[in-house]
């Protein structure tokens, strides 16, 4: 009797297990015809007979996510990772769907998991590296990339995300230095050499941005901020009236960028273009309220225009911005002596004189700390 039970017993496994098969067999073959949903209820079928079967779930969540059903995708890779929570593949699944609803921190951890238990997974380290840019990761992001750049040194992606992570954390060096390569395996490209031109410039090597620079706006003559970056180096580099084109350009492109504008009205001060100026910076300031340097510029034209009450407004909300400016309540100073507020006026001086003072104080101790002899 007892022969005959386990007889039957292995009977149903193997029935069972037979079952199983052609299930899992059925589910393919629709998915190979994509045929989602057809494959979506067969996967559902092996999952009412075992609802532990990891593999099941992660197929599920398949053909789940095939019909942009993505919340419901996500719950069952989870499951998966639940019940097996070796399977990098569902973490992987969980991590790209995440990362295409700009879900990135969520992206990220799960791009973690997947390239833990699988380590050479290129994509996974790929999507974890832009998850973590997305989130400002800059030095994760480097972490990950230097792993892909050690196993393809030309690769342009990689030399791009890496040159932008490094000029996000100001290591111009090590940016210039992808970026270089990068501009030598895609010498056609115009967002390399402007990177290459921004990380030249930050690293107060204008000279060496401008030509950079020339090349990309000469590549793609209406490239985004391409215009601005090398009138910003030009500016630099004094050459006042080459700048003020590219500026202009950048405006021509770009009406929207303050900064542009901001630098143009900056120049046409400097020119003795009063009026022209204030329009320009006050364009600036409608956009940006809070935008100091374009307060304290905005003063000096409307102090070159005697327009003392106006000016005494503008720098009073400039110097309230930073009450720490020893120019702002110098400039305020000169507004309200301008307007008869000669009280005010002495007051704003002797702020200014003692933050002056402060400032030389402190930079006096610093050099000197900085000349003390090492202890022994």
């Amino acid at each position: 009797m007892l022969a005959v039970i386990a007889i039957e017993a292995q009977t149903e496994v193997r029935n069972g297990v037979e079952e199983a098969r052609r299930h899992y067999e059925l589910a393919q073959s629709y998915e190979r015809a994509g045929d989602w949903a057809a494959a979506e209820k067969v996967w559902r079928q092996v999952l009412a007979v075992s609802p532990d079967d990891a593999h099941a779930w992660a197929n599920l969540g398949v053909a789940l996510n095939k019909q942009n059903k993505t919340a419901d995708a996500l719950d069952a890779w989870r499951r998966a990772t639940q019940i097996d929570p070796a399977l990098s593949g569902a973490y992987l699944n969980i991590g790209l769907a995440y990362f295409r609803i700009k879900g990135y921190a969520e992206a990220a951890t799960n791009l973690r998991h997947a390239l833990a238990l699988e380590p050479e997974n290129v994509q996974a380290r790929e999507l974890l590296a832009l998850s973590l840019i997305a989130v400002e990761d800059f030095q994760g992001a480097i972490d990950q990339l230097e792993v892909l750049y050690s196993q393809n040194h030309r690769d342009p992606p990689i030399l791009l995300a890496l040159g932008q992570s490094y000029l996000r954390l100001k290591i111009y060096d090590k940016a210039i230095a992808r970026l270089q390569e990068l501009t030598r395996v895609s010498p056609d490209s115009a967002q390399a050499h402007l990177l290459l031109g921004e990380a030249l410039d930050n690293a107060s090597e204008s000279e060496r941005a401008i030509p950079e620079l020339r090349k990309a706006v000469k590549i793609d003559p209406r490239l985004p901020e391409g215009h601005y970056a090398l009138g910003y180096a030009l500016l630099k580099t004094g050459e006042l009236d080459e700048a003020a084109q590219h500026f202009a350009e950048e405006l021509r492109i770009n009406p929207g960028m303050a900064l542009a504008l901001f630098h143009l009205g900056k120049i046409n001060l400097n020119r003795g273009r009063v009026d022209e100026a204030v329009s320009m910076l006050e364009k600036v300031i409608e956009a940006t309220p809070d935008f100091r340097p374009a307060l304290e510029a905005l003063g000096q034209a409307l102090l070159k225009k005697r327009d003392s009450a106006r000016a005494v407004e503008v720098l009073e909300r400039a110097v309230k911005l930073d009450p720490s400016w020893p120019d702002g309540h110098f400039l305020l100073g000169r507004a309200y002596l301008a307007a008869g507020k000669r009280e005010y006026a002495r007051r704003e001086f002797s702020i200014a004189q003692r933050l002056s003072n402060d400032e030389r104080k402190r930079l006096e101790e610093k050099a000197s700390g900085s000349k003390q002899p090492a202890k022994p």
